[in-house]
């Protein structure tokens, strides 16, 4: 079993995000799933549709990304990836005017699957780093 719920998350990361099929999400959701950290500001989205609101506008803003997976570890009904993602912003979509700043993060997402479908998701983007490289956000280099 949880060779086949890897496979559903290697194929999820291939269509919806590296290939862009927004179809597809319907494919791998329901409307009772619930994603952590999706959401505006890392709030929690439930169902397709808010999901797949969420994906336009990030594909909008990123329409190049392009998702490895770094690690992937199985147990149960859960799979935990570990991902690096590529892109570059050529689009407005997330509130920054486009920068055509290649743009490389991190993020991390433990995904709970029942029948093929992934029935609830914990996400973590390093968000901030996207926002620092686009130049959105600046850290102070002086620690307290």
């Amino acid at each position: 079993m949880p060779s086949d719920n890897v496979a559903v998350i290697v194929e999820w990361i291939e269509r919806v995000w590296n290939r862009k099929e927004p179809g597809a999400i319907a494919e791998f959701l329901t409307d009772e799933t619930i994603a952590h950290g999706m959401g505006p500001n890392g709030t929690t989205l439930v169902g397709i549709e808010p999901f797949a609101q969420a994906h336009a506008l990030f594909c909008e803003a990123f329409p190049d990304i392009h998702v490895t997976v770094d690690v992937m570890v199985a147990e149960g009904d859960k799979v935990a990836t570990s991902l690096t993602c590529r892109a570059t912003h050529k689009g407005d979509a997330l509130g920054v005017a486009a920068t055509g700043q290649v743009v490389e993060f991190r993020a991390m997402t433990i995904a709970r699957i029942k029948d093929g479908k992934v029935i609830e998701g914990w996400n973590i983007l390093d968000l901030m780093s996207v926002f620092q490289q686009i130049g959105a956000m600046r850290v102070s280099e002086a620690l307290p």
